[in-house]
């Protein structure tokens, strides 16, 4: 007997495992898994989520959505709300703030999945070195900074989180250059 599982419902499940507390308590016990794991893992299901939607719901908004502009303006502003170490603290200490941030984060996934495609190709560039930078600007920030940023985390954790946001963007930056230079595809950009 073979079972097959609409991607929705394995998108559904992963969202409920990420909002379940053990699940939650460990991802937001680390600066770094709060902001390098479960912020990203609750976008991706959101970007899936998008890609999944049927079309007619696409075309509905379409209107709204022309090029893809305002959806990706609502997620930059999302992505920019939840970079700021305050953000990432009112979280951890108020429950309601962490409601928000399990509506908010997969909703600005899935503007991602839906307005990315609709892009201009030179949009989808000027976006993606725009998000490269801010990984540089973070990672400099956490790292270079004495004072902590983030009243439940260590000094340590942000300077770790620093390292790693600029290892991530130095790896980028890398695959990128090797796509254009030689046209080795070592990531999908």
């Amino acid at each position: 007997m073979h079972l097959k599982i609409k991607l929705e419902w394995l998108l559904l499940a992963a969202l409920i495992i990420l909002v379940l507390p053990p699940m939650q308590q460990f991802l937001e016990q680390s600066m770094v898994t709060h902001m390098l794991v479960q912020l990203p893992a609750l976008t991706v299901i959101g970007w899936r989520l998008g890609r999944a939607l049927p079309e007619s719901w696409s075309n509905k908004i379409a209107p709204w959505n022309r090029w893809g502009i305002t959806g990706m303006a609502f997620a930059i502003i999302i992505m920019t709300y939840w970079m700021l170490p305050r953000a990432l603290d009112a979280a951890v200490s108020e429950w309601y703030i962490e409601l928000a941030k399990f509506i908010t984060v997969p909703a600005m996934g899935i503007a991602l999945g839906i307005s990315w495609p609709l892009l201009n190709p030179i949009a989808q560039g000027v976006l993606k070195l725009e998000f490269w930078a801010t990984f540089m600007r973070l990672g400099w920030l956490y790292l270079d900074l004495p004072d902590r940023l983030c009243a439940n985390y260590l000094l340590s954790d942000q300077r770790v989180l620093g390292q790693l946001l600029l290892l991530i963007g130095s790896a980028w930056a890398i695959a990128w250059t090797l796509r254009v230079m030689f046209g080795t595809k070592i990531i999908n950009t």
